[in-house]
């Protein structure tokens, strides 16, 4: 008995096709990486602000308990 093997083909078509989808895949990467980290972003700065406003209230907070701690 003799296992089967695949013996993969060296055609060009599929060496460039493969080259392409290395490619395609690379480019999707690239700007995925750079449109989220881009200053442009709408929804990165509308989160930057809720999140520096969140920290605003949380600052003033701090600051009332820390007051009411030294009144005590």
């Amino acid at each position: 008995m003799s296992i089967p093997f695949y013996d993969f083909p060296s055609s060009p078509i599929l060496i460039i096709g493969a080259l392409g989808i290395t490619v395609a895949i690379a480019v999707f990467f690239v700007a995925y990486q750079k449109y989220f980290n881009s200053p442009l972003n709408k929804e990165l700065a509308e989160r930057r602000k809720a999140l520096i406003k969140e920290q605003k209230k949380l600052n003033e907070r701090l600051e009332q308990i820390e007051q009411d701690l030294k009144n005590i």
